[in-house]
């Protein structure tokens, strides 16, 4: 009965055993998948500054089938500029809208799929990323909360559980020749509107002289011509954009490495723009919505200034002080008056444009300005209240000489006059039509134009 018993507690244990080991085989199968990954490859480096390199973004999907990607980074945009966000082979096979990227805010967007079955990998390339090193210091690219990986399923489930970082070392650019100053342009990565540069350099010891250049080339070379003796030069009228200034000296008759120095200037204001009033509402706290927006083909637009002008006293005309807005800018008032809102464009080298629109508040219903009118919060140009007349107009009109047709069908009489009188009202309306198709042609036209100007300085800002 004891060996029975023995046995049996064995042969229980190593069931027991098998069991388990059958679970522990299994297991990691079902949950060693813990999710994608997106990583940045290499996660270290050190460039110098001006030299371009690869940052290459790879996806591993866990054991799973993903069919979708979304990637989104940040870096910091005055240290590394992107030079294109999408290099040569991918394993996604189309992208969902063309990678982008923003070297003003310092962001970078990738988002395709795989084929509908998915793709399963561990080191999957979604793309090739060539940045340019600007300007010294640590820089770190990392992904973004918004990135995702989306499984293969009807729900396209985010699986995405991990991200890493990548951390870079840009380093001035070894000098091969005198260090170069400038007092009136001191940092290389700021745009300048004075156009009247000046530099000075090291005297090196045993300089026999120095040879110069201004160009628009970042590796150019001065010639082996003695400029000066001196350690200062100045230039004037240096044209708007990017230059630098390339020096050398010669020691013992033989000349030396060159010295860069990148200068940028910008002395153009940003374009034309008009601030526009489109919303209104003075039940809820008695406020106006002015919107503006303008462009800038060099430096790009840094913020916008806005004033007030309250011309509601022509004896005491009240100016409020200039203030760093971002549009709208939101006008309160608690009665009505006539008012001008200065809106100020200032591009990145301290260029500034002005637009100003003016705007007559006569009661909590009704507000006018240059370019239309607002009526119990709804806001139309001069054209489309125009337009609105007329159609009223017309249908009055045409009220007018139906009632009088009925009329003389009911009465039997001839109304010659009567008709007379709504044939020429008609007419008039006709005048009318005319005069706001001319107005309408004339603003497309000015949109047109305004479109044609805008994709001119959209197509000098891509990179």
């Amino acid at each position: 009965m004891n060996t029975n018993f023995h046995q049996y507690k064995k042969i229980r244990i190593l069931v027991m055993l098998s069991l388990l080991l059958a679970v522990l085989s299994i297991v990691p199968a079902t949950v060693g998948a813990e999710g994608a990954s997106l990583s940045i490859y290499p996660q270290s480096g050190s460039f110098t500054v001006g030299s371009t390199f690869d940052a290459s973004v790879f996806l591993n999907t866990g054991g799973e089938n993903v069919n979708a990607v979304k990637v989104d980074l940040k870096f910091d945009p005055s240290k590394l500029q992107v030079i294109t966000p999408a290099k040569g082979l991918s394993a996604v096979t189309g992208w969902t809208f063309p990678p982008s990227f923003s070297n003003t805010a310092g962001t970078i967007s990738l988002q395709g799929g795989f084929s509908p079955q998915g793709i399963n990998t561990s080191e999957g390339l979604v793309s090739v990323i060539v940045f340019e090193a600007i300007s010294p210091g640590s820089i770190e690219v990392s992904f973004l909360e918004s990135s995702k990986a989306l499984l293969a399923d009807e729900k396209g489930t985010d699986i995405l559980s991990s991200t890493n970082r990548a951390i870079y070392e840009i380093i001035p650019v070894p000098s091969k020749g005198p260090r170069i100053f400038s007092e009136t342009h001191p940092d290389q990565n700021k745009w300048y509107k004075n156009n009247t540069p000046s530099f000075s350099w090291e005297k090196a010891e045993g300089a026999e002289g120095f040879s110069f250049r201004m160009d628009d080339d970042p590796n150019g070379e001065p010639d082996n011509i003695t400029d000066t003796t001196s350690t200062a030069v100045s230039f004037e009228g240096v044209k708007n954009g990017v230059s630098f200034f390339h020096l050398k000296v010669k020691k013992e008759g033989v000349w030396g490495g060159t010295s860069n120095f990148k200068i940028m200037i910008d002395n153009e204001p940003p374009a034309v723009f008009l601030p526009r009033l489109e919303s209104f509402n003075f039940d809820a706290g008695k406020f106006l919505l002015i919107y503006y927006q303008t462009l800038d083909s060099l430096s790009e637009i840094d913020h916008y200034e806005a004033r007030v002008d309250d011309f509601s006293d022509p004896q005491n005309v009240v100016s409020s002080a200039w203030i760093r807005q971002e549009s709208p800018f939101r006008l309160t008032s608690e009665r009505p008056g006539t008012f001008e809102i200065l809106i100020r464009a200032f591009d990145k080298a301290g260029n500034f444009r002005e637009g100003k629109v003016k705007i007559k508040t006569l009661n909590s219903f009704l507000v006018l300005t240059g370019g239309g009118i607002a009526m119990v919060g709804v806001f139309l140009l001069w054209w489309q209240l125009f337009s609105l007349i007329f159609m009223i107009l017309l249908v009055i009109s045409l009220l007018t000489l139906w009632s009088s047709k009925k009329k003389k069908e009911d009465s039997g009489v001839d109304l010659p006059k009567e008709i007379k009188e709504a044939e020429k009202e008609i007419e008039d309306v006709k005048r009318i039509e005319e005069k706001l198709r001319k107005m309408r042609l004339v603003e497309e036209e000015a949109k047109e134009q305004w479109q044609r100007l805008k994709q001119n300085l959209d197509s000098q800002t891509k990179p």
